[in-house]
């Protein structure tokens, strides 16, 4: 795999072959995982994926077999990631979300999606239940689960439990199943201070672990993409 400047900039290289280039595909994949425009700087009506194509790039280039993907309120990421992996042929995602919500203190926005049969159908209905597989539970359960399983991933996305302690706990379950040269990458992690739901702690957990890793962080105000590289 490449570092990770080099495959962002040979992103651009992808544009007459990327598969997933049609606006009204993208406007529909959108709607139907309800894209968090805000917090991916993204667009519906522009058909915009915003960070979503970051992950696609990454993902189409790269051509990662085993993903991971740690929450997501409709699963708009996930699907963009199980996108990438049928457009490239290669690669099959584990999305790990709790389902809780609003009745949950740790629910982090989320909005008990999951556990409905709406959600658990989603993926399925748009095509794309080949490339990606839905676990209902804590990430502690099923990296418990998974600890008697020969199994490594090479691309993690973090987007679960955005308190200091719950994104550390993420990272030391599932960086050492990173293999070399893998990606692991942080939502929020320019968001400081506390929300409605609670105290953000992406940020100070990113500042600390990625001193003496390669690394790339993308801020804006309102979220930021924190990126880092297994050496």
């Amino acid at each position: 795999m490449f570092g990770i400047k080099t495959a962002l900039i040979n992103l651009y290289n992808y544009g007459s072959s990327r598969k997933f280039s049609n606006d009204w595909q993208i406007e529909r994949l959108m709607r139907h995982f309800q894209a968090d425009e805000r917090g991916h700087q993204a667009s519906i009506e522009k058909a915009d994926l915003g960070y979503g194509w970051i992950h696609y790039g990454l993902i189409r280039q790269q051509k990662p077999k085993r993903l991971l993907c740690i929450g997501s309120r409709h699963g708009f990421i996930p699907a963009v990631m199980a996108q990438a992996c049928k457009d490239s042929g290669v690669g099959k995602v584990d999305f790990v979300d709790a389902g809780y919500g609003s009745e949950d203190t740790n629910h982090w926005t989320g909005e008990a999606y999951w556990k409905s049969e709406k959600g658990l159908q989603c993926f399925q209905k748009f095509g794309l239940g080949k490339y990606i597989k839905t676990f209902v539970q804590t990430t502690k359960n099923f990296a418990k689960q998974q600890s008697k399983k020969n199994y490594s991933y090479d691309y993690i996305y973090v987007d679960g439990d955005h308190s200091y302690q719950g994104v550390k706990l993420d990272y030391q379950l599932f960086w050492p199943k990173l293999r070399k040269n893998g990606l692991m990458l942080f939502h929020d992690a320019s968001v400081l201070g506390k929300l409605a739901e609670g105290e953000y702690g992406v940020h100070s957990f990113f500042t600390e672990i990625k001193r003496n890793k390669p690394h790339l962080i993308i801020n804006f105000p309102i979220s930021g993409l924190g990126i880092l590289q297994k050496e």
